[in-house]
């Protein structure tokens, strides 16, 4: 199994046996159309992935009903690519007309690619529209995925390990007092509970974050020194572990 961080922001291609899956892909430049009022942000790079990697995608997991996670110009992509998600982006793909074979992840075990997937509770605010990945394949390799704020109590209560996490670690706070990602002392915390020994970043730079909302954004850096005494640290575009 394999993990490569697809661009420098929080899209994830996780390949096995010669097959693969992204992970809230957004292959473009763009993040919404020129001119979008809410939300916008922009990147010089697409995504780090050859053609080749690309047409080894067989599956989509999308773990949020978000714009920078449920991307339509990128699922519109891989048209005839199931999709792995929640209930309420089932809804938000259906009223966009998307095609795919659409299934539901849960807290049980899901067969994507030979790999079993389970999708965990997050954290406040996230806990009713947003879920966390435990993937693992058939030789127990494990990865842990949270795109903002993991559910400690989740995680110590059902012993939730992972050899790999992949966790925000800028805090980022809407209004200055609602945490949409976790600061770097909660993301070591994380790595300790699940007992990880690497760590990739997600959702970087979310100072980049353009549009209307990032007039209430409030957001912090992490100590990448503080980090990578303690764990492998992966950040950057391109970066990837194998197992």
């Amino acid at each position: 199994m394999k993990i490569i961080k697809a661009d420098n922001y929080q899209t994830w291609y996780l390949e096995h046996l010669d097959s693969a899956v992204l992970i809230d892909p957004w292959l473009t430049n763009t993040l919404q159309p020129e001119g979008t009022f809410f939300i916008q942000r922009r990147k010089k790079n697409p995504t780090c992935l050859s053609e080749n990697q690309i047409n080894k995608v067989n599956g989509i997991i999308i773990t949020a009903p978000f714009e920078d996670h449920l991307h339509f110009e990128s699922i519109n992509m891989f048209p005839n690519i199931p999709i792995f998600t929640s209930n309420i982006v089932k809804r938000q793909l259906i009223r966009k007309n998307v095609k795919n074979t659409i299934h539901i992840l849960t807290e049980e075990n899901y067969k994507v690619n030979n790999l079993n997937i389970k999708a965990i509770p997050t954290s406040y605010p996230y806990y009713q529209t947003t879920f966390s990945l435990l993937i693992e394949d058939d030789e127990r390799n494990s990865i842990f995925h949270e795109g903002h704020r993991v559910n400690f109590k989740y995680l110590i209560k059902n012993n939730i390990k992972a050899d790999v996490a992949i966790l925000t670690a800028e805090e980022s706070k809407l209004f200055g007092f609602i945490q949409l990602g976790m600061n770097y002392k909660n993301t070591l915390k994380a790595v300790n509970v699940l007992g990880s020994n690497q760590l990739f970043i997600t959702g970087n730079d979310p100072d980049q974050t353009q549009g209307f909302i990032k007039k209430f954004l409030m957001t912090k850096s992490f100590n990448i020194n503080d980090l990578s005494r303690q764990i492998n640290v992966y950040k950057n575009e391109g970066d990837f572990y194998e197992f």
